[in-house]
């Protein structure tokens, strides 16, 4: 009579086919970072030290993406991480997990819907309105707030009336992106210079400076492939003809895909000017890096245009694939008893976790009114809830195969890139953690990890108190039949 019964389990519509979870992978991989960063990238490590970075990162994080694979084909539940978290080490170590990987989420939406606005300002200068007020120095305008309003408004619509709707238009973005981005990769190598390629590294550094070189953009090349991760959010909602297996795949295939597509970046932006060219166009403010590279290069203002609209689709992926990805965790929270049950209403005739659509949707919205300077010190926190998330999954997988021997795993990952994982996120962690270190975050951003994660375990401790469910109830509710 303690067991729950399945109509209790709030459940989700069946249809994300393989191809749009590689769509929710990639696309939230690739986003804006490298029109933004790519210049500096170069500046840091040079052509060489740059691509190797990526390259490494991409390696760095198979074995991560193998215990992913493994635990998400294993138990393809909505949620993801708090799962995992959850069958390994019990309720407090499963909402902490959640609750961090939350605060990556849901400050990377806001900022999305930033960046649209700026972009749409370097896309159509003449469409810059008057400055209505400025927050830390960031002048905000119509022109800034308009834009992101259309694109969150637009998405939000599209997920809470299906997550068909939303993952196939998000695969059409994504493929559109990869068009764009081909055809000017393309032309930078055909019209690009190898001899821009040297020197390979950083301040006219041989390859006695290759270390350093790479380093200096491997600290930050994870965070710029953060968004695999998304696709175990999602896992319940796989179609009824796709294997578990698959689910597996997917998030290698977009982990390889990623760290691919940032190399051919790095190298069509070395090949077309000199680095002396491309330290004067990073210092300039008034445009935006790699689109300037085209036009300055080859004197092709459709590259450089194509390069935006490239940009443009990258940012709109990367918040739709934010929204699938936390929408899907507050809801398992609220699903299985960690946070208000609020969050666990399913729409009736979609089948949508509607309520934490439009709250994670409020809070994107949120970011045009305010400006990016409020929300650096946020999404700078987010990078280090995401390494320790990352930790805590492949410590996960790692205890399940001595405490679950048994478990099914349609995707069985290599024993010796489990402990590659947890060894390789532990290391991402410190990064940041340790004083002196290249990623060490600030005192703020420290502050703001403890007051979110404060704020979350009060909420979770005042549920818990209510008392009403049961264990045998929370572990059906979590994790379902697995």
């Amino acid at each position: 009579m303690s067991e729950p019964t399945k109509s209790q389990r709030e459940t989700l519509e069946k249809s994300i086919p393989f191809s749009s979870y590689i769509g929710v992978g990639l696309g939230a991989i690739i986003g804006i970072g490298w029109l933004m960063y790519s210049g500096q990238w170069l500046l840091e490590g040079g052509p060489a030290g740059a691509m190797l970075a990526f390259f490494i990162c991409g390696l760095l994080l198979i074995p991560i993406g193998e215990s992913y694979a493994e635990l998400t084909s294993s138990i393809p539940v909505a949620g993801g991480e708090l799962a995992f978290a959850y069958k390994a080490f019990g309720p407090l170590p499963a909402f902490l997990t959640a609750w961090a990987v939350a605060l990556s989420y849901t400050a990377i939406t806001p900022f999305e819907t930033i960046a649209i606005g700026a972009l749409f300002e370097a896309m159509a200068p003449s469409m810059i309105s008057d400055q209505l007020y400025q927050i830390g120095g960031y002048r905000i305008g119509l022109s800034t707030i308009i834009p992101g309003l259309i694109s969150g408004l637009f998405l939000i619509w599209l997920n809470y009336r299906g997550v068909a709707s939303s993952t196939r238009v998000q695969l059409w973005i994504v493929s559109a992106l990869a068009a764009c981005s081909a055809v000017f990769i393309v032309t930078a190598l055909f019209k690009g210079d190898v001899a821009h390629l040297t020197p390979l590294f950083a301040n006219g550094g041989g390859w006695a400076a290759a270390p350093a070189s790479i380093i200096s953009v491997l600290v930050v090349a994870p965070y710029f492939m953060a968004g695999f991760d998304t696709i175990p959010q999602a896992a319940e909602e796989s179609g009824v003809n796709m294997k578990p297996r698959q689910l597996g795949v997917a998030i290698l295939a977009c982990i390889v895909l990623g760290a691919l597509f940032y190399v051919l970046i790095i190298l069509a932006v070395a090949m077309s000017v000199s680095q002396d060219q491309l330290q004067s166009l990073m210092q300039r403010k008034d445009v935006l890096p790699t689109a300037e590279v085209f036009r300055v290069a080859f004197h092709f203002e459709w590259a450089a245009r194509l390069v935006m609209v490239a940009a443009l689709l990258g940012l709109i992926s990367t918040l739709n694939g934010f929204y699938i990805a936390s929408s899907r965790l507050l809801f398992s929270l609220g699903r299985g008893g960690l946070l208000p049950h609020w969050f666990a209403k399913v729409h009736d005739k979609h089948q949508t976790p509607s309520n934490a659509v439009l709250f994670v949707g409020a809070i994107s919205l949120l970011g045009p009114f305010i400006g990016k300077s409020a929300l650096i010190p946020i999404v700078n926190s987010g990078a280090l809830t995401f390494a320790v998330t990352l930790l805590m999954t492949c410590l996960a997988a790692v205890w399940l195969r001595f405490r679950h021997p048994s478990m099914p795993r349609p995707f069985r990952a290599n024993t010796f890139s489990l402990y590659a994982g947890v060894i390789v996120s532990a290391m991402l962690v410190l990064l940041m953690t340790i004083p002196e270190s290249p990623g060490f975050l600030k005192p703020l951003e420290f502050l703001i990890i403890g007051g979110w994660m404060a704020f979350g375990l009060a909420g979770y401790i005042a549920r818990r108190t209510i008392g009403d469910i049961s264990r045998l109830e929370r572990d059906y509710l979590i994790l379902g039949d697995y």
